[in-house]
């Protein structure tokens, strides 16, 4: 990539903004690797250049985690009155339990919780689709990290959303909240607009109910996850993500729509730009979506002032807009996906569709181990066939099946052929291939992202040697993961007390201390 100069001032601020939220080897070490790479360029106007502009990043993400640590820092506080407003699709009703992301007047985001007093408010509360504000009391707590080492962390996560407390509700009241400005307004309507279309997916059946909210509301049910297994077993995940591949199907359906309708390109593609932003909103504002939203206004704009930007510049500005509205967006798993992946598309202009599919599949496969612990064999092949079906089948039948449900005949058949392609996903979801690999050190998977960018530079001298080395690497640290060098004794959490596990080095013998009673594992070979 020749002239990459803004690829690599987004790199350093990304970078940048994971050393100052996350420091640790992995951060530290993409911090260095991409300054190292600025200094070999040997241009110092571009690196004086980029110290100055760095700087403004730097002051915004210190703050930022300075305000971050200050609201962490609020004690907790009980029978406290907090008043603040919810948007009506940041609503959530499970059982009796009602849960909501709420801003406090004080700006303040926090976590809230409800318990439904009767199945007659419950009701009232499924029909509400309209911005309110409320006035409540009751417990003002830390949202709690996890009890155990490599269990999912609910305070980290949240934290990546500028979330800090959670606030469970005792007794409130809540009336609809009036819109200071046109802009509010607009806002808030079309909040209300995306919390009744979520409604209306209720009437649908499964497992149309749960690819509608996906696909089209920028919402991913629980019980996608629940009914169709497969789909988090072959890392289909990024496919029910309201992403870059549905805003290009937006585009691409409104620009075909236009032109049969013999409205001028010029009008389209302004029109295109508005539809953009309120589709964000509508969607809910998820900041995964921001680089999908820049990215298509860009192209927009590059149809009217007929100039070409390059492949990287889009992903670079994108990726810089996107740590400006959301700083933590790299330290989630979906942030990470989406801009690795698109950085995927556009480095391998010029390989196959099999090469490229290949090169997506080797630098999401470290993420991913990150997060599920296992592999499956089957999931490359799966993700090449699955990414094309999903575009030219699955997307249109869940558009067709949503928008005509006034007619059972429509929604009967596209509902038939969607259940069918999820059984399809959870049959081969469980056939033999799924690998146990275990928690990977995360400088070990950085290192293996990188290495699988390098599996296909140009140099082919450099190509044999990187894939050894990266299979090497795989290889040993699976290895030292199933096999230990040392030994380990840890206690943890298992809701009833605490568990001690003992386990000698190479595993050799496994004992687990529970109330008294223990229980050891001897490897065949000592028995």
């Amino acid at each position: 990539m020749k002239n990459a100069k803004l690829l690599l001032f987004s790199l350093i601020v990304a970078a940048l903004s994971g050393v100052i939220y996350r420091p640790c080897l992995a951060s530290w070490s993409l911090f260095f690797g991409i300054l190292i790479i600025i200094l070999w360029q040997r241009h110092v106007r571009f690196f004086l250049i980029g110290i100055i502009l760095i700087l403004p990043f730097m002051i915004y993400f210190f703050s930022d985690v300075t305000d971050l640590k200050k609201q962490a820092a609020i004690v907790d506080q009980k029978n406290v009155q907090l008043t603040g407003m919810i948007l009506p699709d940041n609503v959530s009703i499970d059982g009796d339990g009602l849960s909501a992301i709420a801003t406090l007047d004080s700006g303040i985001i926090v976590k809230l919780y409800w318990t439904l007093p009767t199945q007659q408010i419950k009701c009232e509360w499924l029909k509400r689709d309209n911005v309110f504000k409320f006035n409540a009391t009751g417990d003002l707590t830390r949202i709690r990290s996890a009890t155990n080492f490599n269990q999912f962390d609910s305070q980290q996560f949240y934290a990546t959303k500028n979330i800090t407390h959670q606030f469970s509700v005792t007794s409130w009241q809540v009336e609809k909240i009036v819109s200071p400005d046109i802009f509010s307004c607009i806002r808030y309507q079309l909040h209300s607009w995306h919390s009744r279309a979520i409604h209306n997916t209720d009437l649908l059946p499964k497992p149309l109910r749960e690819y509608s909210q996906a696909l089209i509301l920028g919402v991913t049910p629980q019980a996608l996850y629940d009914d169709n297994p497969g789909v988090q077993t072959l890392g289909l995940i990024h496919l029910f993500s309201v992403s870059g591949f549905h805003v290009s199907f937006l585009i691409m359906m409104i620009i075909g729509l236009a032109k049969r309708l013999w409205i001028p390109q010029e009008v389209t593609i302004v029109s295109l730009s508005g539809i953009l932003i309120i589709y964000f909103i509508f969607a809910g504002e998820p900041s995964v979506l921001i680089r999908a939203i820049v990215a298509g206004e860009l192209i927009l704009w590059q149809k009217i002032h007929h100039s070409k930007f390059k492949s990287y510049d889009i992903w670079a500005i994108s990726l810089l807009i996107s740590l400006i509205f959301s700083p933590q967006i790299l330290l989630t798993l979906g942030g990470q996906l989406s801009f690795l992946l698109t950085f995927c598309l556009a480095f391998a202009k010029k390989l196959s569709f099999w090469q490229t599919n290949l090169l997506m599949s080797i630098v999401s496969f470290p993420l991913i181990i990150q997060q599920q612990f296992t592999w499956h064999i089957l999931q490359t092949v799966v993700n090449i066939l699955a990414i094309p079906v999903f575009g030219t089948i699955i997307v249109p039948l869940v558009m067709l099946g949503y928008f005509g449900q006034s007619f059972s005949i429509i929604v009967d058949s596209a509902n038939a052929i969607i259940h069918f392609f999820a059984m399809l996903i959870d049959w081969l979801a469980i056939l033999p291939g799924n690998i146990v690999i275990g928690k990977m050190p995360e400088w070990i998977a950085t290192l293996l992202v990188v290495l699988g960018f390098c599996m296909f530079c140009r140099e082919k001298i450099i190509v044999s040697y990187v894939r050894i080395l990266w299979l090497l690497l795989l290889i040993l640290t699976i290895v030292s993961i199933r096999r230990p060098f040392t030994g380990e004794f840890t206690t943890f959490d298992i809701g009833q007390g605490d568990a001690a596990l003992i386990r000698t080095p190479f595993n050799h013998t496994v004992t687990i201390i529970d109330t008294a009673v223990s229980y050891t594992h001897l490897r065949a070979h000592e028995t």
